[in-house]
């Protein structure tokens, strides 16, 4: 029977429910602004997220709904620990993402992926299509040469590339080529938590329908 040391037992909780992937108790996350020519001034605070909670269950799809500049992109990249929170909890199968350690937040990073919302930016425009998709893999010390080769080529045709796209970079492709190119690099570990920042808000009407049916397809397949 394994036993939890002092520093582990702060960062894992017990979950209630087996099918609770991701947990969040009263995060918040506030950022210092500054006044005039004043230095960063403590006191005043912008509360980009101010106590949200949530769960969500293995498999299923939440959604956060609000206007332009309430706070979701904080909250997502929060979540990834890409932000660090100023209050609050996130537990991710029970692992304390907010207290995690380098190695244990490696480890998760290979659990949770995201999906950027501009499919323009999010993609290094001097690094070809194979490489994007597939430095995850060579960071990690999965895979490299022709093995990392073969795995990109699979994740490409599972999100509608075709094998020739390897080798091009992302100037050449359209917009919705472009999220799917983001799609697949987070699909590269088969991760258990995709965060979706508004994958198609950037695209036109008629891509983004592709785009949000592709993930419905994807998490049936990979759930």
């Amino acid at each position: 029977m394994s036993q939890l040391t002092p520093e582990s037992a702060i960062k894992r909780e017990d979950s209630p429910c087996d099918d609770v992937l991701i947990k969040v108790q009263d995060l918040k996350v506030h950022f210092p602004v500054s006044s005039g020519l004043r230095f960063w001034d403590k006191s005043e605070l912008v509360k980009a997220v101010d106590g949200v909670s949530l769960t969500v269950q293995r498999g299923e799809t939440l959604g956060l709904v609000g206007e332009s500049g309430c706070g979701k992109t904080t909250l997502g990249r929060t979540l990834l620990r890409l932000l660090e929170a100023t209050e609050g909890n996130v537990y991710f199968d029970g692992l304390n993402i907010t207290q995690a350690n380098r190695n244990e937040l490696r480890e998760f990073r290979r659990k949770a992926q995201i999906i950027f919302q501009d499919p323009y930016a999010s993609l290094n425009p001097r690094m070809r299509v194979g490489d994007i998709v597939g430095e995850g893999l060579k960071i990690h010390g999965l895979a490299s040469g022709q093995k990392q080769r073969e795995i990109v080529m699979e994740i490409l045709n599972r999100v509608g590339l075709r094998e020739d796209h390897f080798d091009r970079y992302p100037h050449e492709f359209s917009g919705g080529q472009r999220q799917r190119i983001g799609v697949a690099r987070a699909l590269i570990f088969q991760p258990r938590l995709i965060i979706c920042d508004e994958p198609v808000s950037a695209l036109d009407v008629s891509i983004q329908a592709q785009i949000l049916n592709l993930l419905e397809e994807l998490q049936g397949d990979f759930s």
